[in-house]
């Protein structure tokens, strides 16, 4: 019976850290898409590619979902931090923002919602 009391408050413990280790992984995901971002801005494109390829692998390691807006930053073909106007060009085609990476060519498309006026 003790044995039993001792797994319980074990596999809570587990999971305490478990939830700990993936608030971190996190945080260093979010800090290097940061700092992507300021090396993109300041033309250093390649440590930001290397800084988003960290942060996608990290996520990965600790399957983590990244959210909306930090998912359509990187290039899913080629892990490149996509900045508009320096890595990427987005375009509105119908009811698709297009994001195309000016490093290896790949589109994304992404839905929006038209709220212009019609006729």
């Amino acid at each position: 019976m003790n044995d039993n009391v001792k797994d319980m408050f074990m596999g809570r413990a587990r999971k305490k850290k478990k939830a700990i280790i993936k608030d971190i992984a996190y945080q260093r995901i979010q800090l290097l898409l940061n700092l992507a971002e300021d090396e993109a801005r300041q033309s250093h494109l390649e440590r930001s590619n290397r800084y988003t390829y960290l942060a996608r692998r990290i996520g990965m390691r600790h399957r983590i979902r990244l959210p909306r807006e930090l998912k359509r930053r990187i290039c899913k073909h080629c892990n490149s931090y996509l900045l508009p106007g320096k890595t990427s060009r987005i375009r509105l085609k119908g009811i698709n923002v297009t994001v195309t990476c000016l490093n290896c060519g790949n589109q994304m498309r992404y839905p929006y919602k038209n709220t212009g006026k019609k006729g």
